[in-house]
């Protein structure tokens, strides 16, 4: 096995004890891909850093994007040149750093004939789009007519349609990249632990001035409080950035300012996406469409399935249970049905084709300088904020954590040990997974292939786990292979495996049914039944795996089971299956393609 490889589910005992034991320089809040990147970073700079999460890794933001490593074309429309020529170049870095966690994907953006912007127009602009990565080998865009355009993607409406654009970024697992930088900053050094809850700062008084000396967290399983002694916080707290601020009790100073910062700092967004069966949507590439309101929708080839998103729109609700709902559902139907001609793959999408759902809380910098009323063009751009002891992030896109991460360490500069090294040499640094792929176009299929031959699997399995495990994928089989279906699918029309199970327990401190179903494996989402029917099995095996009781076996049933039933987080309400909401028919496409 490989040296990342010491995160097991049992281990998660002796983590705490760490937590206790030991003295830190950096306790990291927060396990989204912020987090999981300040965390590595702050380790590779040789700093004792520790990371804890109330939930699961990723279990927000950070597991319900779009799945996209991109530059934003939109960012470029509105002007954000230095956003988008941040986020291309960290793209290509992520590439070749995980190639297996950012691969890449054509876009198809369409132009109709009465879009605003023809097709000279969105050829220069993605001319300077090529250009801002022109550094990296990006694969040059090119323009088609529309016959061409129809031949690339066969159902796209012929209404209207004149031609478009094929352009390249990538396309990632959004969770998966999360857990592979938590994974890297353990196997260097680092402590992350799960279902640990941040409480408050411990404050001590040295010689009439309050210095943060730690903090008081709680191990969300068994109730049991614990205090970190640290010389600094960083708040990685994504939606929860304000509550989590509000905690320290002074009023920090954000970086470029004099003035204290008096929040509120965060602005929420939701996002929200939708799953259906790929033989009633068949997109062989990911394809720009636009919302009559003229946001940007994609619907893109994603696991077995069709993902169509995002929805971008304020939201003062439940942080914690974000749910799509019924307009947000016609709406991103009604934009599809605009753009696609689907009456050979049984007429128009309706709530019925939806499979499931997820809805994501997108947390946007307040005072942006386009702080409008449309979250859709606050700008992704993140703020630093430092307090007393602590530092806090907020904003930003998926796409360019590794940025703000070293930004978030450099900001904490002033609370940490003077010989921590200035730069931690991440850039070029692998993720798990990607030792041994290769460089270039087509390695990870090449590594594919001659998995397939080794380890005597079927060609679309070694697909499916090299593109989600990389070159682990060996060690996913070998995890296979200890049982006598490891390498059966653990439910119908999904392509995971029970062997990834074993593997996401044992080497990625899998803990409860969600994990294993919803974000180490997406079986949650690409079921008919959302898991339902194989949940007993993967609950029984999860208490083998992790020695636990019989009770603690119906406790995680019923808790799986409550989550399909209560459709909370991320599924449709029974009535919207069903089909007894109607969506408007399609319509002859005239909004405007975005550039």
């Amino acid at each position: 096995m490989s040296r990342s490889m010491t995160f097991s589910g049992l281990d998660r005992p002796a983590h705490l004890e760490r937590l206790c034991s030991e003295t830190f320089d950096v306790l990291v809040v927060g396990g989204g891909i912020t987090g999981a990147g300040i965390l590595w970073e702050a380790t590779a700079r040789g700093l004792r850093a520790a990371l804890v999460e109330r939930g699961d890794f990723a279990t927000g933001t950070s597991s319900r994007s779009s799945k996209l490593i991109h530059g934003g074309l939109r960012y470029l429309e509105q002007g954000d040149v230095g956003l988008v020529f941040e986020s291309v170049r960290e793209r290509q870095r992520l590439m070749r750093r995980a190639p297996h966690l950012a691969r890449p994907l054509s876009f198809v953006l369409p132009v109709w004939q009465k879009s605003k912007r023809g097709l000279l127009t969105m050829d220069l602009g993605l001319t300077v789009y090529d250009l801002l990565g022109a550094f990296g080998g990006v694969i040059r865009h090119k323009t088609h007519r529309a016959p061409k355009l129809r031949e690339i993607e066969p159902s796209l409406s012929t209404d209207g349609l004149r031609g478009g654009i094929v352009y390249v970024d990538a396309m990632t697992d959004d969770a998966r990249l999360v857990l592979a930088n938590v994974r890297a900053a353990v196997s260097a050094g680092g402590l992350a632990v799960p279902r640990c809850e941040f409480l408050a700062p411990i404050m001590a008084d040295e010689e009439g001035v309050s210095r943060l000396r730690g903090a008081t967290v709680r191990d969300v399983r068994t109730g049991r409080k614990i205090a970190v002694r640290t010389s600094c916080v960083i708040n990685a707290g994504g939606p929860f950035t304000d509550e989590l601020l509000d905690r320290f009790g002074d009023r920090p100073v954000r970086e470029g300012e004099d003035e204290p910062f008096s929040g509120p700092l965060m602005r929420a967004s939701k996002g929200v996406h939708l799953v259906v069966p790929r033989e009633r949507l068949p997109v062989g590439n990911a394809v720009v469409m636009s919302a009559p309101d003229g946001r940007v929708v994609f619907a893109l080839p994603w696991e077995e399935a069709t993902a169509i998103g995002t929805t971008d729109t304020p939201y003062d609700g439940p942080l914690e249970t974000p749910v799509a709902t019924t307009d947000d559902v016609s709406y991103l139907l009604e934009t599809t049905n605009r753009h696609f001609d689907l009456e050979a793959c049984g007429g128009a999408l309706q709530m019925r084709d939806v499979r499931s759902t997820w809805a994501g809380i997108r947390p946007l910098v307040a005072g942006s300088r386009d702080d409008a009323a449309s979250t859709y063009r606050t700008s992704r751009e993140h703020a630093i904020l430092v307090g007393n002891g602590h530092v806090s992030i907020a904003g930003g896109k998926l796409t360019t954590f590794r940025l703000m991460a070293a930004e978030a360490v450099d900001a904490a500069a002033p609370f940490l040990r003077p010989d921590a090294r200035a730069e931690s040499g991440l850039a070029r640094a692998l993720l798990p997974g990607a030792a041994g792929i290769g460089a270039g176009k087509g390695a990870l299929d090449v590594f594919a292939a001659k998995l397939a031959q080794e380890a005597d699997i079927t060609p679309e399995l070694a697909v499916h786990l090299a593109r989600r495990y990389g070159s682990e994928a060996r060690d996913v089989v070998l995890c296979a292979r200890e049982d006598p279906d490891g390498l059966d699918p653990v439910a119908p029309g999904c392509s995971s495996i029970w062997g990834e199970l074993r593997f996401a327990v044992t080497y990625e401190m899998a803990l409860d049914l969600d994990d294993l179903l919803v974000r180490r494996t997406h079986i949650f989402f690409l079921a008919e039944d959302q898991g339902r029917a194989v949940a007993p099995q993967v609950a029984r095996r999860l208490c083998d795996w992790l020695s636990e009781s019989e009770s603690v076996f119906v406790h995680r049933l019923e808790c799986y089971l409550s989550l399909i039933d209560q459709s909370a987080r991320f599924r449709l309400p029974p009535r919207m299956r069903a089909g007894t909401s109607k969506v408007r028919a399609a319509a002859p496409v005239v909004a405007e393609s975005p550039t």
